[in-house]
């Protein structure tokens, strides 16, 4: 994600950008979070616990962490160093914090296309279910590329201004990767093994071919190609055998993670954009940018989990 976003920090493609040239086309973040999601919404589908109160609180706790991120950043940080940058009519400032419009933070497009898609899982689900594997992943790959082109195409002219018809567009185009991860949670629990006995443990034979996997996806710039590279590098990953220190680390990183997403934008594109830079080597930025991130995430996740808490939502 932070690797992706590298190339919203303005100026960043003025520096030497091998490295974000290379990687951030091949690290587009939603393709992975929607086959990670659907894994798990799926699995809480089976145990029967995706209820409308279920799916309520989820979706209030992160709205709480959202709205958090927006008062210390927009309402605080960016008032006080940036007088005036985020001056916007009434509305539209209810229309943000309630995730319809990006003015704020580009970044934050893809709350309300999440939101939707949590909503509407139980029923995608039941579809699936009812179709099997191959004819609902080839419904949702029909429904990708037919959105992923009236996007590429429609979203300059007009889409931009209907956000409505825009957002439900987003929602059908998230329904791929959701589907590849019920897929797979759909095998799993079957009990048969999305993992090939000639791979597992075979971590420097998985490590080449994941290089491989990135780096031809990273020379072909095309959005298309997203979600299937994503179901290659999360079937590839699946296979590794994760000693205790790396899997502590990744662990961390995605309990932290939606606030990590939350807080970067403005932290790296929207208001300290001209220091970052003066780093100058995009791997750098990354690297002191994951830190910074992963600090605040640690500051506030926290008091999100007690306003959760303190709301009832945990």
């Amino acid at each position: 994600m932070l690797i992706y976003h590298l190339g919203s920090i303005p100026g960043i493609l003025g520096l030497d950008n091998v490295f974000y040239d290379t990687l951030s086309h091949a690290s587009h973040p939603i393709s992975f979070f929607l086959i990670v999601s659907g894994y798990g919404l799926y699995c809480a589908y089976k145990q029967g616990r995706i209820s409308w109160k279920y799916l309520a609180k989820r979706t209030l706790k992160l709205y709480l962490a959202f709205w958090l991120v927006l008062l210390i950043f927009v309402v605080g940080l960016a008032s006080w160093l940036y007088p005036g940058r985020f001056e916007m009519p009434w509305d539209k400032h209810i229309l943000n914090f309630i995730g319809w419009r990006w003015d704020y933070c580009l970044f934050t497009w893809f709350l309300m296309p999440y939101i939707l898609m949590t909503f509407s899982a139980k029923w995608v689900f039941r579809i699936i279910d009812y179709l099997g594997n191959a004819i609902s992943l080839a419904g949702a790959m029909i429904i990708y590329l037919s959105t992923s082109f009236l996007i590429s195409r429609y979203f300059e002219l007009w889409l931009q201004w209907y956000f409505g018809i825009y957002h439900v567009i987003l929602w059908a185009q998230t329904l791929f990767g959701l589907t590849v991860g019920a897929v797979m949670a759909r095998l799993f629990l079957s009990g048969r093994s999305i993992i090939w006995n000639q791979l597992h443990g075979k971590n420097i034979l998985i490590i080449l071919l994941l290089i491989a996997s990135f780096a031809f996806r990273g020379l072909i710039h095309t959005s298309v190609l997203n979600p299937f590279h994503a179901t290659l590098v999360v079937w590839l990953v699946l296979h590794l055998d994760f000693k205790e220190i790396p899997k502590l680390i990744m662990t961390e990183l995605g309990d932290k993670s939606m606030i990590m997403w939350l807080a970067q934008g403005f932290l790296g594109a929207m208001m300290f954009s001209e220091y970052i830079l003066q780093l100058r080597w995009p791997l750098l930025i990354w690297i002191v940018w994951v830190i910074i991130c992963y600090f605040f995430a640690c500051l506030l996740k926290p008091v999100v989990n007690r306003l959760a808490v303190a709301c009832k939502l945990s």
